[in-house]
């Protein structure tokens, strides 16, 4: 019953900063997961206050999301590393 409650709205495959290819899943439950591919292991999630019902990738490592509200947010993957010295 949990998998019903959290459906996938909206599918989208692109490439990181890094040019490694990611799965963007936006669900019902108001997130959007980012999968490392071909493994598919969850990277992460990007939060919003209402359903993200479109993905669509754009030039230069952008992409954008629409919610339900009628929001458009503009994202741009980070190209900070998470190494420390």
């Amino acid at each position: 019953m949990l998998s019903y409650l959290q459906g996938v709205l909206a599918l989208c495959g692109m490439h990181d900063s890094e040019a490694k290819p990611v799965l963007l899943c936006s669900r019902n439950d108001n997130t959007i997961r980012v999968y490392d591919l071909p493994s598919f292991s969850e990277r992460g999630k990007i939060f919003s206050k209402e359903s993200v019902r479109r993905i669509e990738i754009g030039p230069a490592g952008l992409f954008f999301t629409g919610d339900e509200s009628g929001q458009v947010r503009v994202w741009k993957w980070s190209t900070e590393s998470s190494s420390t010295s």
